[in-house]
């Protein structure tokens, strides 16, 4: 699953700067957002811990 999400995301990506016309900083922006809003739920669902 995690594989599959990390293509996904690549392609939205690409999407973002090709078709949208997002400059290449704001793909970063979106990347960094993601893994800490990633972090933020693991954090609050407690994964990862037992």
């Amino acid at each position: 699953m995690m594989a599959g999400a990390l293509i996904a995301f690549a392609g939205f990506c690409i999407v973002l700067v090709r078709v949208f016309e997002v400059p290449d900083y704001g793909v970063l922006l979106v990347v960094g957002l993601g893994l800490f809003a990633l972090g933020v739920v693991r954090r609050l669902t407690g994964g990862g811990r037992e």
